[in-house]
């Protein structure tokens, strides 16, 4: 009797819950998103102080940072080996560092497109050390500069 009530008690609030988190993410909204190369996107909510590296996860339009470095990314590139970023460092709700530059590199895969394959990150790098895994990786050129976030 109680798995009955109780599961008649959680259906209002179930519904209400996910109406809530609708309007909640309809009110939310991407202010840039754009591919970068692949699977790879660059993404702002609600402010570009917000831009992030995801990975779209399918024809929906979801997309996922999981392990990726966070805002406030400034500039990025690609190749077909690589995926190049530099980042101000930011913790919400305060406004990004400018002071510090972090240098970051991802090794791509075949398979990257696939949620379940763990992304190789490389970083963070100063300056001078990003400078000479360029050198040596030849890693790419930056070719996305958001000069609001430089």
């Amino acid at each position: 009797m109680l798995t009955v009530w109780g599961q008649s008690m959680f259906k209002p609030a179930l519904r209400w819950a996910s109406l809530s988190i609708l309007l909640c993410v309809a009110g939310c909204g991407f202010v840039h998103d754009e591919v970068l190369d692949g699977p790879y996107r660059l993404a702002a909510v609600d402010i570009s102080e917000d831009m992030m590296l995801c990975r779209s996860t399918g024809t929906e339009g979801i997309c996922a940072g999981d392990g990726l470095p966070e805002p406030t990314i400034f500039q990025a590139g690609s190749d077909p080996r690589y995926i190049v970023l530099a980042r101000h460092p930011r913790r919400w709700p305060e406004r990004p560092d400018r002071s510090v530059t972090e240098f970051y590199y991802i090794a791509r895969q075949a398979n990257e497109s696939d949620i379940r394959t763990r992304v190789s990150v490389s970083g963070p790098f100063n300056e001078s050390e990003y400078l000479l895994e360029k050198k040596r990786l030849q890693l790419p050129e930056f070719s996305r500069v958001f000069g609001g976030l430089k």
